[in-house]
C-alpha cells in the first residue's frame, strides 16, 4: 500500500463516522504523515475507534507511519489548504 492509498482510506473511515468532519494532511516523507480532524467533540471516541487499528496495522506491515490527532472544530477551526 502507498502513502496516499492509505490516507485516502483513513479520511474514508474518518468521514464515515463523522460525516462533518474536515480533514487536512501533512505528508512529513514518503512513509509518514499527519491526519489532523476536526470534528464535533462528540465524534472523537469514534473516530479514534476507527482509525487506531488501521493506522497501527500499517506501522507494523507496511512501514507507513500515519498519525491522526483530532481537534474540536468549535474550539479549533481548521486552517485554510
Amino acid at each position: 500500500m502507498t502513502l496516499d492509498e492509505a490516507i485516502a482510506e483513513i479520511k474514508r473511515r474518518i468521514a464515515e463516522v463523522s460525516p462533518s468532519v474536515v480533514t487536512r494532511v501533512t505528508r512529513v516523507s514518503a512513509e509518514e504523515a499527519s491526519i489532523r480532524a476536526y470534528a464535533p467533540a462528540a465524534d472523537e471516541q469514534a473516530i479514534k475507534n476507527a482509525t487506531n487499528e488501521f493506522t497501527l496495522s500499517l506501522l507494523t506491515n507496511e512501514g507507513l507511519e500515519v498519525q491522526v490527532l483530532v481537534y474540536d472544530i468549535t474550539t479549533s477551526l481548521p486552517p485554510e489548504e
